[in-house]
């Protein structure tokens, strides 16, 4: 079984395989699913690409990303926000 601490950590380093420049990595929510079998745990952060249209805009856009992950043991999927 593993746990909601766990679980985070283990998708934190699961987005940094796809984003491996992302900054400023938050949970924004996590929570078990009605049925106990998955965690349900969503983090935001600001990944490391060029911005379109001005070179005078310095922000960066947040992205979400929500994955879900098997309650019993680790085995997660991303779905897209």
């Amino acid at each position: 079984m593993i746990d909601i601490k766990d679980a985070t950590v283990k998708v934190t380093e699961y987005l940094q395989l796809f984003y491996p420049n992302a900054t400023k990595i938050q949970v924004e929510e996590m929570e078990l699913s009605e049925d106990k079998k998955f965690w349900n745990i969503t983090l935001s952060f600001e990944p490391d690409e060029p911005q379109s249209g001005s070179f005078l805009i310095t922000s960066k856009n947040k992205k979400f990303k929500t994955f879900v992950v098997d309650y019993k043991k680790w085995r997660g999927a991303v779905n897209e926000d």
